[in-house]
This record gives structure tokens, sequence and C-alpha cells, in this order.
């Protein structure tokens, strides 16, 4: 009996664990709070004094980043939205890309691949805002 119940609990843990969608506005909600705290930790960090603090600044805020970003992707999007979300967290993904190019090319001094580095960054960051916008997502879209 003590056997059927534990594999009861866990077939019950297992199906609350986030398997359901949210509705659109839970979606924003959860993921503009996600947003909130990650942002904060980033803000935290202060700004990078110039060139040669960037790296030591981008290596600290690229967990901080990338952990934002898993939790975004493990957000259950409505279905009518699942595209978007996505679409979303891949650009997000992109930013977090062009921030490691832009360490890569500031620990070289090298300025133009810094400045290659930070369009690319602002390309992805209007780009993932337009898509936050679109599902209601106001936090992340700032």
């Amino acid at each position: 009996m003590r056997r059927v119940a534990f594999v009861l609990l866990v077939l019950i843990a297992a199906g609350c664990g986030g398997g359901s969608r949210l509705s659109k506005t839970d979606y924003a909600k959860r993921a503009d709070a996600i947003c909130s705290k990650y942002n904060a930790k980033i803000n935290a960090l202060g700004r990078p004094g110039g060139i040669k603090a960037l790296p030591s600044y981008v290596d600290r805020a690229l967990p901080i980043a990338r952990k934002g970003n898993d939790e975004l992707r493990g957000l259950k999007a409505p279905k009518s939205e699942e595209k978007t979300a996505k679409e979303w967290v891949d650009q997000n993904d992109a930013v977090v890309a062009a921030m490691e190019r832009l360490r890569d090319a500031a620990k070289g001094g090298d300025r133009s691949g810094i400045q290659v580095a930070l369009t690319e960054a602002g390309t992805a960051n209007r780009a993932a805002n337009r898509f936050a916008h679109r599902l209601g997502v106001r936090v992340c879209a700032r």
C-alpha cells in the first residue's frame, strides 16, 4: 500500500510541474516577474567604467542573463502564443550571444568588433522587445 501511495504522489507531483499552459495574462505576469528579478541583478552590477572593464562586467552579467532566459524558456506559453514566445526567447539568446562577442572584442581591444557586437545586441534587443509586446509582457520590453 505504501508503494502505491508513493507512486501516486510521484505521478501527481509530475502532473503539477508546469505541464499545463498558462493564459496569456498569466504568462505575461510570470515573464515580467522573471525579468524584474534578473534586471535588478544586472542593474546591481553597475556600469563598466570603460572598454577595459567590459570583459569583467560581461563575465558577471552573462550567467545572470542566461539564467533569466532559461527561466523564461521554462514558461508554458498559451498554444496560440507558442511561436511568438519561442521567437522572443530566441532573440533574448541572440542578445546573450552578442554580449559574448562584445566581451571577446573588448578583451582584444577590437573597437570595430565592439561596435559590431553592440549593433547586433541592439538589433536583437529591439526584436525581442517587439515579441514581448505582442505577448503582453511589459517589464521585459524595456
